[in-house]
């Protein structure tokens, strides 16, 4: 046997001792996650990220992703605002556009992120999800943006064309799982850490 032969068994035999190690470490790690709950305590999810954390949801067939946030206690968001070290809510976007020159009726979804792109507004204590149709996105004329710390309506002062997408279904987040949301680790991944 060559020595360049040696060389390349013993390099395959530590790439399946890799492959192995990974396997077996992600069969006996269980595959639990932190979970969401509601205010009412009902299960919302597992705990995921997208570029934040949040969940998974279903709505009439499409999944989507939906952040979450901390909840603030007092302040607007700035640097002397206090967070909840527990509570959590759903989180909102912070400019929408709409086809109105007044921000009526739905938003166009203008995210490309997430399973099926959607959108999260906060108005006050409701929340609601709007989620695009499963296809591509087309040029949509915008006639006025909801946005800033009020999430005021202002008309756009000349038409802008962005490509996005019209609203197919709307959710009520807080209609479903009022708020504040909690997240907990499952009992039986509580019990193994004990």
């Amino acid at each position: 046997m060559r020595a360049t032969d040696k060389k390349g068994e013993d390099m395959r035999a530590i790439v399946v001792s890799v492959f192995l190690l990974l396997h077996l470490s992600a069969a006996f790690a269980g595959g639990e996650t932190p979970e969401v709950f509601d205010a009412q305590g009902k299960f919302v999810g597992a705990l995921d990220d997208y570029g934040g954390p949040g969940v998974y949801l279903t709505v009439n067939g499409a999944v989507a992703f939906v952040p979450i946030e901390r909840v603030i206690v007092s302040g607007d968001g700035g640097p002397q605002t206090v967070y909840s070290a527990t509570q959590f809510r759903w989180s909102g976007m912070n400019a929408v556009d709409f086809t109105s020159s007044d921000c009526s009726g739905t938003p166009v979804i203008t995210l490309t992120t997430g399973v099926r792109p959607s959108t999260t507004i906060r108005l006050g204590n409701d929340v609601t999800l709007y989620v695009a149709p499963a296809i591509n996105s087309a040029p949509v004329t915008i006639g006025s943006v909801r946005s800033g710390p009020t999430f005021t309506c202002a008309a756009a002062s000349t038409p802008v064309t962005e490509y996005g997408w019209f609203t197919e279904s709307t959710f009520s987040l807080t209609g479903a799982y009022p708020e504040p949301l909690t997240i907990r680790i499952p009992a039986d991944m509580q019990r193994r850490w004990r």
